[in-house]
């Protein structure tokens, strides 16, 4: 009898040792899967906080002298279109359409101009520590050139960026983009025009109300002079067209 009970409990404790040993390998093959789950994860924090930083001006110095690149293409094919235009001027039959051709060119900012006008300063607080009123911001930027084309200006310019009615001026942390091209203060706007309307305009402090404020309150450079034989350069970028017909 006593040897019965003995296998008894050897019996259950046999059982009780297999159920462990049952649920130890699941989970050993639970962890397992994942610890190779997280090894063949990639991991989302970067160890090295300087890498993206590389990675990032790397892709945009690229990315600027491609655009570099891209507009000089532009410019030497705008120089032979020139070329085969005063050939065709040559021709009595095509001098009328390319005389009317190169009016719409300088209506739209295709061709270089010459005229007299103004040229603007526009850039940051020099002696005030940098705040959100003592900088210069692409607001600005724009707001002057509305009320430039408000006041019959024929041509504009930003730091040599020629300003046509699909130019887009934005701006990304401290770098303010002028037809998608990188640019920083100080600002030099050329303007072609009446001066005589232009320079009292701009001077006027009735008009721009909040850069006339900042000027005084925070150090803001907001200077005028009058433009004389300002050479203003052609547009070297694209326009969307959207309808277009051949006559």
């Amino acid at each position: 009898m006593p040897e019965t009970i003995n296998k008894s409990k050897k019996f259950i404790l046999i059982k009780k040792i297999n159920k462990v040993a049952i649920v130890l390998l699941i989970l050993g093959i639970g962890s397992g899967f994942l610890i190779t789950a997280q090894w063949r994860t990639k991991t989302l924090r970067v160890s090295n906080p300087v890498t993206p930083y590389v990675s990032l001006t790397d892709t945009r110095d690229k990315l600027t002298q491609e655009q570099n690149n891209y507009k000089k293409q532009i410019a030497d094919l705008q120089n032979q279109i020139k070329d085969a235009q005063e050939q065709l001027k040559g021709q009595s039959q095509s001098k009328k359409k390319v005389e009317e051709l190169e009016k719409y060119k300088e209506e739209v900012g295709l061709s270089e101009i010459k005229g007299e006008g103004a040229v603007i300063t526009l850039d940051d607080s020099k002696g005030i520590i940098g705040t959100i009123d003592s900088i210069t911001h692409a607001a600005d930027l724009r707001d002057i050139i509305n009320f430039l084309w408000g006041l019959g200006a024929k041509a504009i310019s930003i730091n040599g960026e020629r300003v046509v009615y699909n130019t887009s001026i934005d701006c990304i942390v401290n770098t303010i983009l002028i037809n998608s091209t990188k640019t920083t203060a100080p600002f030099t706007i050329s303007v072609i025009g009446d001066k005589n309307i232009i320079i009292p305009a701009l001077t006027n402090e009735e008009n721009l109300k909040d850069l006339h404020k900042r000027v005084k309150t925070e150090g803001i450079v907001f200077e005028v002079i009058e433009g004389r034989n300002i050479l203003m350069p052609a547009y070297d970028g694209s326009f969307p067209i959207k309808f277009a017909k051949i006559k």
